[in-house]
């Protein structure tokens, strides 16, 4: 599995393609605000897409997500416990931070534990509430990679005090399901430079 990063100027927000090199099939990752960036990679790499995942709902990550969804044809996912956030432009931050409030409502849902083909490969959602209610992290086991959106960032952990925000359910997802993954586990954060499972438990020594 490859990845391919696009990190839009404002917010320092990193939008991926994960892909399937020899099936040429990938998934869209949070596209937030370099809608450009994403659609210059797909055309000069020639990769169908099949699937556009959110990790969570907040603004700077869903603000590319219908333009790449009409562009690649593919459908949006995202947490079923998501849906009341990416809907509510007070709550996604599009009212406050944004040029436009954005009201999102995704064609598919997934649950914890479901597992996304991307080609020949798969991506499992793992629930990561905290940040938002319906969080998550998509983790490729086989090649020992993990996309943590705002849950888990190179020597810190997401923000909690925003809408929905609960910081006791942040650190319990961050200790009980992503510090538990084999150390070296590449991290890929919404946000800032990737890190490894490693050395976050080194960091955070199971932040309490």
């Amino acid at each position: 599995m490859k990845v391919f990063l696009v990190v839009s100027r404002e917010y320092d927000q990193n939008a991926y393609c994960c892909f399937d090199p020899e099936a040429r099939e990938g998934v869209i990752i949070d596209p937030g605000l370099n809608c450009e960036g994403i659609v210059s990679f797909l055309n000069a790499e020639l990769i169908t897409v099949t699937a556009i995942l959110l990790t969570h709902g907040h603004y700077d990550h869903i603000l590319s997500a219908r333009r790449v969804s009409n562009f690649t044809k593919a459908a949006l996912y995202a947490h079923r416990l998501e849906a009341e956030l990416l809907a509510d432009p007070l709550m996604n931050l599009s009212e406050v931070f944004g040029n436009e409030k954005m009201s999102l409502c995704v064609e598919k849902q997934f649950e914890d534990g479901d597992e996304i083909r991307v080609g020949n490969e798969t991506l499992r959602v793992i629930h990561t509430p905290g940040h938002t209610p319906g969080g998550v992290c998509f983790y490729n086991e086989r090649d020992s990679i993990i996309f943590t959106g705002d849950t888990l960032f190179w020597e810190t952990v997401g923000r909690a005090d925003l809408p929905l925000g609960d910081g006791y359910t942040l650190t319990r997802s961050v200790n009980e399901k992503l510090l538990i993954l084999p150390g070296e586990t590449v991290v890929y954060p919404g946000h800032g430079r990737p890190t490894d499972i490693r050395h976050e438990v080194m960091i955070h020594s199971r932040i309490k």
